[in-house]
């Protein structure tokens, strides 16, 4: 007579007969065990996905049919988010794999109920959110405009920036909706914090997208420099020299000579020690002005030389012999 199936089914699971080997009976009944819970798991699991659910998913949205001369003046919402009726596994499909909503531009006006249907499939729509989008849509221009860079950085001690923080390019060109590239006079970069610097600075930096996606640039990066230079202290004696004086006005000060100390750029010290138009002036509005009988030298530079801090020994000066010629 042949066996039933609940007879074939423990003899399936029936532990080994023990062979005088070291197999562990407790062992072989933990896999059955296993098994099961793994075979209802699974059964539970398939019927569980068969049943209604209602749930609500959140789905990309894509801008589509946007005239290359037209640009959004506004940003679209960037997702959906919709309540679905339906099995299980219609749900848990959409759940992981979202098909992206499209908003098409043509209209002002879009109702994304209407186009949700048309890429969510097997499922019921109960409701839209939002249900509505109103496009702000411009004629689109472009323009250059200057980079900031945005720079933030401190100096080991004996070493200062020659000039300002520069950018390759030094400018970037802006497209997007009239309204906004207009009101843009210049683009920064993102903030970049550095330590203390002792090297020229030339670097990658990304611009800021602060207002993606309604804008485009030709460049993302740019390159920012900076000339950092090792400074050292110098002295050297200058004339004073009146300036502005009127005809037939001679102004003399004591003493004639003084001596300047600055901070200068090691690749620079002799081209300052050389110069021949680096001199003390005072203007004469200053002597009109005083009321002490002293002023107060200041220091002409010539052109592309970098002089910092500079003071002066003595720092005040006498004036006499003021008069005028008949």
């Amino acid at each position: 007579m042949s066996q039933s199936i609940i007879t074939r089914i423990q003899t399936l699971f029936a532990p080994a007969p023990d062979r005088g080997g070291d197999d562990d009976p407790t062992q072989a009944k933990g896999w059955v065990i296993a098994l099961c819970v793994l075979a209802a798991c699974i059964l539970w699991f398939a019927f569980s996905m068969q049943e209604e659910y209602i749930q609500v998913l959140e789905f990309p949205t894509e801008l589509t049919n946007l005239p290359e001369d037209k640009a959004l003046a506004a940003i679209p919402p960037g997702s959906v988010r919709i309540q679905l009726e339906g099995e299980g596994i219609q749900i848990l499909r959409l759940y992981y794999n979202p098909p992206t909503v499209p908003i098409d531009v043509t209209g002002q006006e879009i109702d994304l109920a209407l186009a949700a249907p048309e890429i969510v499939k097997n499922v019921s729509i109960q409701t839209v959110t939002p249900r509505t989008v109103n496009l702000a849509v411009e004629d689109r221009i472009t323009k250059r405009v200057p980079v900031e860079p945005r720079i933030n950085m401190e100096f080991t001690p004996g070493y200062r920036m020659i000039g300002r923080v520069r950018s390759l390019p030094d400018s970037v060109s802006v497209s997007g909706a009239r309204s906004i590239v207009e009101e843009i006079e210049s683009w920064p970069t993102q903030t970049r914090n550095l330590g203390a610097m002792r090297d020229s600075l030339h670097a990658p930096v990304a611009l800021s997208d602060s207002l993606s996606p309604l804008l485009d640039m030709d460049v993302s990066e740019v390159i920012v420099k900076a000339d950092i230079q090792a400074f050292t202290e110098a002295r050297r004696m200058v004339p004073v020299r009146p300036v502005g004086l009127p005809a037939g006005v001679v102004v003399t000060f004591e003493p004639a000579m003084v001596q300047v100390i600055y901070q200068v750029p090691l690749s620079q010290y002799d081209d300052v020690m050389e110069a021949d138009g680096f001199y003390a002036f005072v203007p004469y509005a200053d002597i009109l002005r005083d009321t002490q009988g002293r002023v107060f030298p200041m220091l002409h530079l010539p052109e592309g030389l970098e002089v910092r801090s500079p003071r002066f020994e003595p720092e005040s000066l006498r004036y006499y012999d003021v008069r005028e010629d008949d």
